[in-house]
């Protein structure tokens, strides 16, 4: 072996166990908070039972993944599947997914005829919500856990359902009465 194959196998390496530091800090690391959930709400919800969402404290007691996304966005339109699998998954839990978009409900609503999202559907047209959590760029997830702290901000590609487990195992345990 010649020192330029010498090199790049040692950046290889260096490379892999750089990658295992990261990979063993998220996935071993106990999450802490990133801070309390805002009390900003969402102006219009499509696809869920109510209008409007006027707080994000109205869904305290249970998980919320708010995905920002847009129709014109390449990155948000190949997490759909992804993140329509994790609202499948976690069907009948405590857990609700709103995608929250900034775009007119038209627009919006002549893209979900074709690509369907099967969570809530927030639109924020004035971008209240990113603006509070400080979303710079789309696609972004955020968790909320049951009490209301965020707990993790991440790009949809790398969201898992162990992620929204951690958030529901926040939840505070109710313990049995014994008569």
């Amino acid at each position: 072996m010649d020192r330029s194959e010498a090199a790049v196998l040692m950046l290889l390496l260096a490379g892999a166990l750089l990658l295992g530091l990261l990979c063993f800090e998220r996935c071993s690391a106990p999450s802490k908070p990133l801070g309390p959930a805002p009390e900003q709400g969402v102006p219009v919800l499509l696809q869920a039972p109510a209008a409007t969402l006027g707080s994000l404290r109205e869904l305290r007691g249970r998980v919320v993944v708010l995905d920002f996304w847009a129709t014109w966005c390449d990155a948000c339109r190949q997490t759909l599947p992804h993140m329509n699998k994790l609202r499948a998954q976690f069907q009948g839990r405590p857990v609700v997914f709103i995608s929250v978009t900034n775009e007119p409900r038209g627009k919006v609503e002549a893209f979900l005829k074709d690509t369907p999202i099967t969570g809530w559907i927030g639109i924020d047209e004035e971008s209240r919500l990113p603006r509070v959590l400080g979303v710079t760029g789309i696609p972004e997830v955020f968790v909320i856990d049951p009490l209301g702290r965020i707990t993790l901000r991440i790009s949809p590609s790398f969201f898992y359902a162990s992620d929204i487990e951690r958030a529901l195992a926040a939840a505070p345990q109710k313990k049995e009465v014994r008569q």
